[in-house]
């Protein structure tokens, strides 16, 4: 299942990536043809698309990049929310069972709840619940333990947006200097005064990399502090249910 979504929304991103590039591409065509129609045609300049796909194998690294991490900040987008790590009323389901009085047959409900739940409050309290025999010490260490684990698990898929932020002005700026020894190549053999016009297309070129880095780099580190200032957020919240809830073993 986790594989068809992240395959859907490669799709999805690749699509959205190029129908980006077309739209700009046709808006340039456009207004290339409308100053040929009006200046007597010299439409000699290449479009913006035309320039990214000329651009080198960087450029289509880069491309690559793009469409990995936008497809990976919607899954992590929608798999890493509030109401998904803490489901709502969970932690009231405790507070309903354990408000009469711990014995076995609430604990046994309680673990009945929570042992099945895949989500990060549910795997913290059946940690805890699960070392009752143990006493309550032993119930919040194991809650903190499984806690750390949970938070290192949803950092980990977050860090990636972090890597690809970083990827993105490294690889931009490989494209540029790549691009500029090849300008400088050509005035080393051009053999007499080279054309100004074509080594500032070829320089152009180069430095559209860099941009591409940059219009990577910026919504990848955006959304790399949302999700993890999520994260840490639910990870609080969720060691503060948990307390709550361990209360009622407390002194016992």
């Amino acid at each position: 299942m986790s594989r068809f979504i992240y395959t859907t929304l490669s799709v999805i991103a690749l699509l959205a990536i190029a129908g980006f590039f077309v739209s700009i591409g046709a808006a340039e065509a456009g207004a290339a043809a409308a100053d040929a129609g009006t200046e007597g045609g010299g439409g000699g300049q290449k479009s913006l698309i035309a320039r990214v796909f000329s651009s080198g194998p960087v450029a289509w690294v880069l491309l690559l990049v793009s469409v990995i991490g936008l497809s990976i900040a919607i899954h992590r987008l929608m798999s890493i929310k509030d109401d998904i790590l803490l489901p709502p009323g969970l932690a009231d389901d405790m507070h309903n069972i354990f408000g009469e009085g711990v014995n076995d047959d609430a604990l046994d409900e309680a673990i009945g709840i929570v042992q099945n739940d895949d989500s990060m409050l549910g795997q913290v309290l059946f940690s805890a619940l699960d070392k009752k025999d143990f006493g309550y010490e032993a119930m919040r260490e194991s809650a903190e333990t499984v806690g750390a684990a949970q938070h290192n698990l949803l950092m980990a898929q977050v860090n990636w947006l972090s890597l690809f932020a970083g990827l993105g002005p490294m690889l931009g700026l490989l494209g540029t200097v790549w691009g500029m020894i090849g300008a400088f190549f050509k005035m080393a053999t051009a053999g007499g005064t080279p054309d100004p016009g074509l080594l500032a297309d070829d320089i152009g070129g180069a430095m559209i990399t860099t941009a591409m880095g940059l219009i990577i780099a910026i919504p990848m580190l955006t959304l790399f502090f949302i999700l993890r200032a999520r994260v840490n957020r639910c990870v609080l919240e969720a060691g503060v249910l948990t307390s709550e809830v361990l209360d009622y073993f407390r002194g016992q």
